[in-house]
C-alpha cells in the first residue's frame, strides 16, 4: 500500500501496520504483468491476418474456399465436374470438366468400321439418334448414296423426337434446380413416354405437352429469377440453343431442303440469358411436334455394308444441343482417321465466363442453362 516504505528485514509498515512483503515477490509479479501485457499486445490485427490473401471485387481480402459440385448435384448433369473457388458467396474462379473416363474415339488405329460404329453410338448416351444419323451421312457421302425423300423425312421425324426427349430431360434438371417438384416429375414422365414412342404415340402426346408448356410459362417468379442470368458475351464460339438465345441464326437444319419443305424456321431470342434459353427449348418442343406430323413417320436408317469402304468425308447435324461435326477417313473397311467436334465441348469453355464474379445461385443457374452433356466431352 505504501511502496516508499522499504527496510532490510521483515516487519510491519509504520504508516498502516500491514505486514511488509518481500521485494523479490513484488518484482516477479511485475514481470508477469509485463509479460502478459506484451503477449496481449502481440495479437495480430485483421489487416495482418489477411495481408497475404487475394482481394475480392470490393477490395476486401478474405479467405477463399474451393467448393465441388458434382458428380451428382441436383439441377446439374450427372458426371459434370464443377469446382468453384468461392469468395464468400461469389465465384472467384471455376474449374469444369467431366467425371466420365476419357474415351478415345479411335482405339485401336485403324479400327474396323463395324466396331467403330457401335463404339461411337455407345459413347453418345445422351443423343444416340443424332450420332447414328451423323455416321450415316458421312458414310453415304463416301459411297455416293442418295436417300429418297420419304426416308429422309422419317429420319427428320426420329431426330426431332430425340430433340423433344432431350429438351424434356433438361427440364427435369431445371425443375430440380428451381425447386418446382411438379415440373421435374411431369417432365420426367413425358420424357419416358416419348423417348421410344412410335409415330402415332408421339403425335398423341402433343396436347399434353402444350398444356405442360403453358403452365411453365405462367409460373410466377420464373422469369424474374432467370432473366439477366448467364448473359452471353457478344462474341463467342456458340451453337445450338445457346447461340440462338443471343440472336444467332446458325442452325444446320437451314441447309436441308427437306426441312425447308416441312416449313422449318429458326427460333431465336435476343437476350442471351437463361430465360431466353428456356423459352427457345419450350418453343422448339412444339416446333418439333409440327415437323414430326408433317414428316409423317419416325424411322432410323440402316448403315450400308462397310467392309470395302474407301475414302473420306465430313458431315454435320443439328443435335438437341447444337451442331456436331464429324470427319472420317476409311481404308478397306477400316477407320483410319477421325475429327469430331461436339457442342458440349465448345460450350464447356463458357462456364468460366458466365460464372465469374456471380453469386453462387446465379452461377449454378447459368451452368445449368447451357445443357452440357459430360458424355460428349471426351475429345
Amino acid at each position: 500500500m505504501h511502496p516508499e516504505v522499504v527496510q532490510d528485514e521483515p516487519g510491519d509498515c509504520p504508516k498502516c501496520g500491514m505486514h511488509l512483503e518481500p521485494r523479490e515477490k513484488h518484482i516477479s509479479a511485475e514481470r508477469n504483468h509485463d509479460a502478459m501485457s506484451h503477449e496481449e499486445s502481440s495479437f495480430m490485427s485483421m489487416i495482418d491476418v489477411t495481408k497475404d490473401l487475394p482481394r475480392s471485387s470490393d477490395d476486401l481480402q478474405m479467405e477463399w474456399i474451393e467448393a465441388p459440385f458434382g458428380p451428382f448435384f441436383p439441377g446439374l448433369p450427372s458426371a459434370l465436374k464443377l469446382v468453384f473457388t468461392l469468395d464468400g458467396d461469389t465465384v472467384a474462379n471455376v474449374s469444369a470438366g467431366s467425371f466420365v473416363d476419357e474415351v478415345k474415339l479411335l482405339d485401336p488405329i485403324p479400327m474396323h468400321a463395324g466396331c467403330f460404329v457401335k463404339h461411337f453410338i455407345k459413347i453418345h448416351l445422351m443423343s444416340p439418334v443424332s450420332a447414328r444419323l451423323l455416321l450415316c451421312q458421312v458414310v453415304e457421302k463416301i459411297a455416293d448414296i442418295s436417300i429418297e425423300p420419304g426416308s429422309r423425312k422419317a429420319r427428320i421425324g426420329a431426330l426431332e423426337q430425340e430433340r423433344i426427349a432431350s429438351h424434356l430431360n433438361w427440364l427435369v434438371l431445371f425443375g430440380q434446380q428451381t425447386g418446382f417438384t411438379w415440373l421435374e416429375q411431369k417432365a420426367a414422365s413425358l420424357q419416358l413416354q416419348i423417348k421410344d414412342a412410335n409415330f402415332s404415340q408421339t403425335v398423341g402426346l402433343r396436347s399434353e405437352l402444350e398444356n405442360f408448356i403453358q403452365r411453365i410459362q405462367n409460373t410466377p417468379l420464373l422469369k424474374p429469377r432467370t432473366s439477366g442470368i448467364g448473359t452471353l458475351p457478344v462474341d463467342g464460339d456458340y451453337c445450338g440453343v445457346v447461340a440462338r438465345s443471343a440472336g444467332a441464326t446458325n442452325d444446320v437444319r437451314t441447309k436441308d431442303e427437306v426441312y425447308h419443305s416441312l416449313g422449318f424456321k429458326v427460333i431465336r431470342h435476343e437476350e442471351g440469358d437463361a430465360w431466353a434459353r428456356l423459352q427457345i427449348r419450350l418453343d422448339e418442343i412444339l416446333q418439333s411436334f409440327s415437323l414430326i406430323e408433317k414428316a409423317g413417320d419416325i424411322g432410323l436408317p440402316d448403315l450400308i455394308a462397310l467392309d470395302e469402304l474407301n475414302g473420306e468425308a465430313e458431315s454435320s447435324i443439328e443435335t438437341p444441343r447444337g451442331e456436331a461435326v464429324l470427319k472420317l477417313a476409311f481404308e478397306k473397311g477400316f477407320v483410319t482417321e477421325i475429327d469430331y467436334t461436339s457442342p458440349s465441348t465448345r460450350h464447356l469453355k463458357l462456364i468460366e465466363t458466365l460464372t465469374y464474379q456471380q453469386e453462387l445461385g446465379d452461377a449454378l443457374v447459368s451452368v445449368g442453362s447451357l445443357d452440357i452433356s459430360p458424355w460428349e466431352i471426351h475429345q
